[in-house]
C-alpha cells in the first residue's frame, strides 16, 4: 500500500514572484518617472494575493495559501511605504 505524498507548498515560489513584480516596478519607475506612484498597482497586486489566498483555503490547499496571504501582506506594506515616500510622510528619503 502507498500512502499519499505529503502536500507540496510553494510558499518560496509565491513570495519570489511578487518580490520579483515589485522590483521590476519599482526599478521601471525609476528609469521612466520618479514622480509616478506605483501604490495602486501594489494595492491591486495585494487584493489579488488576497483573493488567491481565499481561493486556495477553500481548495485545500493550506500551504499555498499560506503563501498568497503573505505575499498580500508583504505587497501592502510595501505599498503603504511607497506612498509614504512618493507623498513625504516621513523620514525615508
Amino acid at each position: 500500500m502507498e500512502t499519499p505524498s505529503p502536500e507540496k507548498g510553494r510558499v518560496g515560489l509565491v513570495l519570489l514572484i511578487n518580490l520579483g513584480i515589485i522590483v521590476v516596478l519599482h526599478v521601471g519607475r525609476q528609469l521612466l518617472d520618479s514622480n509616478e506612484s506605483i501604490f495602486l498597482i501594489l494595492f491591486g497586486m495585494s487584493f489579488l494575493n488576497g483573493m488567491l489566498f481565499l481561493l486556495m483555503l477553500v481548495t485545500g490547499k493550506r500551504k499555498t495559501s499560506l503563501g498568497f496571504f503573505l505575499a498580500a501582506l508583504l505587497v501592502f506594506i510595501i505599498g503603504f511605504g511607497d506612498c509614504a515616500t512618493h507623498l513625504n510622510l516621513g523620514n525615508m528619503h
